[in-house]
């Protein structure tokens, strides 16, 4: 059985029970620590990729924020408090079941006493529309090659599922129309019933009514009427796409313990790790040390000004594009301009108010790592790049010598070139986005997936040997073979090659991959649409 990790239920239970201590007190510095448990709730929430959940809380969390400003309503009315309670009691209860919502979007938990095949999940999508809608029989075949459960619901049906789906996906009577009352009366009852489902409304017409009246009903994701089928598969494939992303870091550069502890308490609640030190002298060393992703600066500190140290800092390319955000009491406009053109991203005046500050390390270190993440990743399919992949296999070769399993495959589409020549590029690029969601639907996080470049993939298993690999990416082969990929003149089928090696036959990347590809070249000379295990003889290294 799998349950929430106990950062989540500590964190309901510190909600709660924050809750119940303004209920009791009517203390508004109660409230204010509620708030907080709730903003760094919502913050984790997305970063585990429950965004449905996350919504929820994000209602919730902008209902208790708008009772900051307006004096009138302290202590908060009964009524505003039974709203709050209400809604914290769902949000709750779903945190706290014992199948969570965890279940539904990760794409995969590892536990050996698990004696499931681990790469089949059940991952249910929910799909409303007019009793025999083309587009509702289209996206079940794509949902399920790609190892989803679809489920098709009428307008005026009840819903018979007792585990909140993944998704739910509305599509309308009519592409780029009004969506009729009962479509919205459909929306509001299934958003009531799967808190946690994330919504998306289809072939939605350019019209703010029409997008504002489907949000206001609970639609998380509106999608314009020219994007197509296939382009929905991939949003729904990146909703469950749960990068294994690294902790966020953050050096905080500040002389008063008390300015620190507060900075460090609000970074806290939001899962961010921090690291500070009180003289700008060491900054250099603890960024080498540290790896920050945004560093907290004081603009006044023994030796040297935030300035100086941010302009000395940006002489360094590694550092060039690092988020620095400046932390002091100075008020005057100039000088806060002054700081931010000479290097600065951010002003933030002290005492910084937790949530706003918290807020806004996050949208920096996220936007930095998107900018570091584009550097990584393939354009076309959202997979590691070359470097990336090569970088990433050799950390999973670390963690598996010397003594766990290993299985690398290099795949390759087959005729690849005949595909565009015959269909034209825009086909074949139809192609390889196909066979990448393919695998990022059927594999796990923990596993490598990289396009090696043009129509070459390369995979890496751990903690699997060679006849498990073998039999994963054969299921894989016989489904992508069976995939139709749609172009002018109706429908084609492709097929792909693949060649496998393994630890402990190969221990280092360079000879994983290139038995791999020696595999690989045998099973195109065997015919083409098959695998082929490298030799198991270790070789000289």
């Amino acid at each position: 059985m799998h349950e929430v990790s106990h950062s989540f239920i500590a964190l309901a239970k510190t909600l709660e029970l924050r809750w119940q201590s303004y209920r009791s007190s009517g203390d508004f510095d109660q409230f204010v620590e509620f708030t907080l448990s709730l903003n760094g709730l919502t913050e984790r929430l997305n970063q585990q990729n429950l965004p449905g959940l996350a919504s929820a809380c994000q209602e919730l969390e902008n209902r208790a924020l708008g009772l900051f400003t307006d004096h009138t309503l302290r202590p908060v009315s009964d009524e505003q408090a039974a709203a709050i309670s209400q809604q914290l009691g769902a949000i709750l209860q779903l945190l706290q079941r014992h199948e969570t919502p965890a279940v539904i979007t990760k794409r995969l938990t590892d536990h050996a006493d698990d004696e499931r095949d681990p790469w089949i999940r059940q991952r249910n999508v929910l799909i409303v529309s007019r009793p025999g809608h083309p587009w509702s029989a289209a996206l079940v075949e794509q949902l399920s090659f790609y190892g989803f459960r679809p489920h098709t619901l009428g307008w005026d049906d009840e819903a018979a599922l007792d585990e909140a789906p993944l998704a739910i996906v509305l599509v309308p009577d009519h592409e780029a129309s009004t969506y009729p009352p009962q479509a919205l009366d459909a929306l509001q009852r299934l958003k009531a019933r799967y808190v946690a489902s994330y919504v998306y409304c289809l072939s939605v017409p350019a019209s703010l009514e029409a997008i504002v009246g489907l949000q206001r009903a609970g639609a998380n994701v509106c999608i314009p009427a020219e994007i197509k089928l296939s382009d929905i598969l991939s949003r729904i494939l990146d909703l469950v796409e749960s990068r294994e992303q690294e902790t966020h870091r953050v050096l905080i550069v500040e002389d008063s313990k008390t300015a620190v502890a507060h900075i460090q308490r609000a970074l806290d609640l939001h899962g961010i790790d921090s690291r500070a030190i009180n003289t700008p002298l060491a900054l250099l060393q603890v960024c080498a040390e540290f790896r920050p992703h945004a560093i907290l600066m004081d603009m006044y500190m023994p030796f040297c000004t935030g300035v100086e140290v941010t302009r000395a800092l940006r002489q360094i390319p590694e550092y060039q594009s690092l988020p620095v955000i400046y932390l002091s009491g100075e008020t005057d406009i100039g000088q806060q301009v002054e700081a931010l053109r000479l290097g600065g991203d951010q002003f933030l005046t002290k005492p910084a108010n937790p949530i706003i500050l918290s807020a806004v390390v996050k949208t920096k270190i996220e936007r930095y790592r998107d900018m570091l993440r584009s550097g990584r990743h393939d354009s076309l399919t959202g997979l590691l790049n070359h470097s990336a992949s090569k970088e990433q296999l050799a950390q999973m070769l670390r963690r598996s010598l010397p003594a766990g399993h290993l299985a690398v495959a290099m795949i390759d589409i087959d005729r690849f070139k005949s595909i565009n020549d015959n269909y034209g590029h825009p086909v074949g690029d139809q192609v390889i986005r196909s066979l990448a969601w393919l695998l990022r639907g059927r594999l796990r996080n923990s596993d490598l997936i990289g396009r090696y470049g043009g129509e070459e993939f390369i995979i890496a298993l751990g903690g699997v040997d060679m006849g498990q690999a073998m039999t994963l990416l054969d299921r894989i082969r016989e489904d992508f073979s069976r995939l139709p990929h749609a172009h002018g003149r109706g429908a084609l089928r492709a097929s792909f090659s693949c060649g496998i090696a393994a630890v402990p036959s190969y221990v280092t990347a360079s000879a994983l991959i290139e038995a791999a590809d020696e595999a690989l070249l045998q099973a195109k000379r065997d015919g083409r649409n098959r695998i082929v295990a490298a030799s198991q003889k270790r070789p000289a290294q």
